[in-house]
């Protein structure tokens, strides 16, 4: 799944962002690219979830189509 991620401005909202899907169960593997604010995760894992995870640490995230 890819997923657009707002508000990821430096290397720490990218560590942030990448630690909070690290413990977030079911994600296999998750990478995310700051330069184009996505992040590209693989594994059993809900997108709500996701959307709301982030959303709510301040980054505010949608599916990608």
């Amino acid at each position: 799944m890819k997923f657009i991620v707002e508000n990821m401005k430096c290397g720490g909202c990218t560590a942030a962002v990448q630690a909070k899907l690290a413990a977030l169960e079911g994600v296999a593997s998750a990478t995310v690219d700051l330069a184009t604010k996505t992040v590209e995760i693989s594994g059993a894992v809900d997108a709500d979830t996701v959307i709301e995870l982030l959303t709510e640490a301040g980054y505010p995230t949608e599916l990608a189509d």
